[in-house]
C-alpha cells in the first residue's frame, strides 16, 4: 500500500488498525485516523485502553469527530451510565473535543471551524447525540452535584503535517471558548492541544504505560514455583504504595483494576463499618493488616526490578478478591488524603496466562462471599454460556463470554468478547423484541428481566446466547471498518432486532443462523441492506424516537414486509 504516513507512525497505524481488526486500504486512511485520534486521546484520558471505538465517534458530523465525556473518571457512553453514580456522589466532569486531519499541509481554517463547532456543541446550537442529551442532563439534573465547572479540552490532530503553530493563533482560538458569554460559569477551557506527527506517535505509546506498574512490596515472601505459575508473592504493602495501583493520576478509584465491578460497592455493612472505623484511628490503623483479609491481585506477569531492592514490575494487574477493602481505603484517603499512607495492607501477588488456572483462582478467590440461591443459579447458568463459548470449534468466529471482568483483558480485536450486561441488551433487543428499553434506565430494566426469569434462564437455549455474542460481532466490525454509518448512534440495537427478524424468516433454528453468519460477505450484506433500510425511516429519527414502543411496533409490521 501506497505510504500515507512518517514511517514510525504509518506503523502505529498498522499496530492499531491490526488490534481493532479494521482493513486498511488506499482510500480509508482518513478513516482509520480518525479512530486512531480518538481511541489515542481517549485511552489516555481514561488512563486505560479505549475498546469500543465507536462510543466516543461523532460518525458523520462534520467539524468534529469526536466527543468524550469523563465523569470521575468514568466515560459516560450513554444517559443510562450517569445512573451508576451514587446519589450523593460528587462529580467530577472531563469534555473533549477531537478533529483529524491528514491534509498534506497544516489548515488554520479547519483548526477555526473546529473550535466554532465545539463552542456550537456547548451552547446548544448543534446537536450530536448522544452526547447532547448527556452534556443536558449533566448541566440541568446534575447541575447541584458537580464539584466543580466542567473541565473543556480540544485536540486538534493532524497526522501529516510538522507545523510550527504560533501561540498567537491558539490564543485567539482559546479566548474564543472563554470570552462567550453563554459559557460563562458553564465551563472551564482547560487546555487546547494541537497534536502532529511526533506528537501522536508519543501519545500512542505512552498507552502502553497503563498497562503496568511498579510497586515496591517492603516485606513480601516468593512462593515456591509450580507449573503454569510464573511467580507469585505474599506481601505486605504500604498504601502509599498501593495508590500507584488503585488511582488514577487525577486521584480516582481505577474502575477497570477490578474483576467484580467496584461500583457494586455493597455500602455500609458491618464489616466495612469495621473496617472504616479501624482506619479513621490513627492509633489503631497499624493493627489493619491483622484484621482485614486484604487483596487478591492477579497478573499476566511479574518481574523484579533491576536495580531497586522489593520493587517488582506488575503487568496487566487486576484485583480478583478484596473489592470492599480496597472501596473502605479509597472513601479514607478521599476524606484525608494522608491519613493512611504508612497503613499496611496484605495482598497475594499470583502472576499465570494458564487459562484454566486463572479461571480457578479467581472463582476460588470469590466463592467464599455468602450468595443467595438466585444469584447462584443466575451464575451457573452464566457459567454454562461461558463453556459453550469455550467450546466452540476454530472454524466458528472466536468470541469470549466475560462472565468475570478483566478475564479476557487483552483479547483482540476487544468487541470479540461480550461481557454480561452486554449480552442481556442484545438478547432483550432481538428475543424479546424490546431495543426501545434498551436506551434508558437500561440496567434496572435488565435486571427486572433477570427476576421475571426473561434472560439467562435455565430453559433458554444457550446457543442463542452465542448467537446474540455473533450479532454484537459484527455490528462492531463494520461499524469499526466503517462498512456501516448509522444516521443516529442509538439506532444500534434497532439494528440487531431487524438483522434476526430477518434472518428468522428464512433460518428457522439458531444453528442455522450461527452458520449463515459464519461468511462475512453474509454478514455484511445483511447489516448493510438492514443499515441502509434502517437510515430511511424518518420516523425512527424524530425526537426520542429510539426510546418509543409505538415506533418499534411500526418498524416490526415494516420489517414483516421486507424482502
Amino acid at each position: 500500500m501506497k505510504k500515507m504516513f512518517d514511517i514510525g507512525l504509518n506503523a502505529k497505524l498498522n499496530e492499531f488498525s491490526e488490534r481493532f481488526s479494521i482493513k486498511r486500504t488506499e482510500t480509508n486512511d482518513s478513516d482509520v485516523f480518525e479512530s486512531f485520534g480518538n481511541f489515542v486521546i481517549a485511552s489516555n484520558l481514561l488512563e486505560e485502553e479505549l475498546e469500543n471505538l465507536d462510543v466516543v465517534s461523532t460518525g458523520e458530523s462534520q467539524g468534529i469527530d469526536g466527543i468524550i465525556i469523563i465523569v470521575n473518571n468514568l466515560l459516560i457512553k450513554e444517559l443510562d451510565d450517569l445512573d451508576t453514580f451514587g446519589s450523593k456522589e460528587k462529580l467530577t466532569v472531563k469534555i473533549a473535543f477531537i478533529q483529524s486531519t491528514i491534509q498534506k499541509s497544516f489548515d488554520e481554517q479547519k483548526l477555526r471551524s473546529f473550535t466554532d463547532e465545539a463552542i456550537h456543541f456547548l451552547i446548544g446550537n448543534v446537536s450530536l447525540e448522544p452526547f447532547t442529551s448527556i452534556y443536558n442532563k449533566l448541566m440541568d439534573n446534575y447541575l447541584d452535584r458537580l464539584a466543580e465547572t466542567p473541565s473543556i479540552y480540544l485536540y486538534f490532530l493532524s497526522g501529516k503535517t510538522t507545523h510550527v503553530i504560533s501561540d498567537e493563533l491558539l490564543t485567539k482560538e482559546k479566548e474564543k471558548i472563554s470570552g462567550r458569554i453563554e459559557l460563562s460559569n458553564r465551563c472551564n477551557l482547560k487546555s487546547y492541544f494541537v497534536y502532529q506527527q511526533e506528537n501522536l506517535k508519543s501519545e500512542y505509546e505512552k498507552i502502553a504505560k497503563y498497562h503496568s506498574v511498579n510497586i515496591n512490596f517492603e516485606h513480601n515472601v516468593q512462593l515456591p514455583e509450580v507449573d503454569d505459575i510464573k511467580i507469585s508473592l505474599l506481601s505486605l504493602i504500604k498504601f502509599s504504595e498501593l495508590k500507584k495501583l488503585i488511582l488514577t493520576s487525577d486521584g480516582y478509584l481505577r474502575d477497570t483494576l477490578f474483576i467484580d465491578n467496584v461500583r457494586n460497592f455493597v455500602g455500609e455493612t458491618v464489616v466495612n463499618k469495621d473496617i472504616r472505623t479501624t482506619l479513621k484511628d490513627e492509633s489503631n490503623n497499624k493493627f489493619f493488616p491483622y484484621l482485614n483479609n486484604g487483596l487478591v491481585i492477579m497478573c499476566d506477569d511479574i518481574s523484579r526490578h533491576p536495580v531497586i531492592h522489593n520493587e517488582f514490575i506488575l503487568t496487566y494487574p487486576r484485583i480478583i478478591n478484596g473489592c470492599q477493602t480496597t472501596n473502605m481505603l479509597y472513601e479514607q484517603y478521599k476524606s484525608d488524603e494522608n491519613s493512611i499512607n504508612d497503613v499496611y495492607i496484605v495482598a497475594k501477588i499470583i502472576a499465570t496466562n494458564h487459562k484454566e488456572l486463572r479461571k480457578k483462582i479467581v472463582y476460588a478467590a470469590n466463592n467464599q462471599n455468602s450468595i443467595d440461591k438466585d444469584l447462584q443459579s443466575l451464575n451457573d447458568y452464566h457459567e454454562k454460556i461461558e463453556q459453550y463459548y469455550n467450546g466452540m470449534s476454530k472454524n466458528d468466529l472466536l468470541l469470549y463470554f466475560e462472565r468475570l471482568r478483566g478475564q479476557h483483558a487483552q483479547v483482540t480485536p476487544p468487541y470479540s468478547k461480550i461481557n454480561i450486561e452486554t449480552l442481556a441488551r442484545v438478547y432483550i433487543s432481538t428475543f424479546l423484541k424490546l431495543p426501545n428499553t434498551m436506551k434508558s434506565s437500561a440496567l434496572k430494566k435488565i435486571e427486572e428481566h433477570k427476576i421475571k426469569g426473561d434472560v439467562f434462564n435455565f430453559d433458554h437455549d444457550v446457543e442463542d446466547y452465542y448467537y446474540c455474542g455473533v450479532l454484537h460481532y459484527w455490528i462492531n466490525h463494520f461499524v469499526a471498518n466503517k462498512s456501516i454509518l448509522f444516521k443516529s448512534k442509538t439506532m444500534d440495537m434497532h439494528l440487531l432486532m431487524s438483522c434476526h427478524i430477518v434472518l428468522d424468516k428464512v433460518l428457522k433454528t439458531t444453528s442455522d443462523k450461527i452458520s449463515y453468519l459464519k461468511n462475512e460477505q453474509n454478514a455484511y450484506n445483511l447489516f448493510t441492506k438492514l443499515t441502509d433500510f434502517l437510515n430511511k425511516k424518518d420516523y425512527l429519527f424524530e425526537r426520542k424516537a429510539f426510546y418509543s414502543a409505538p415506533k418499534v411496533t411500526q418498524l416490526l409490521k415494516e420489517l414483516g414486509e421486507f424482502k
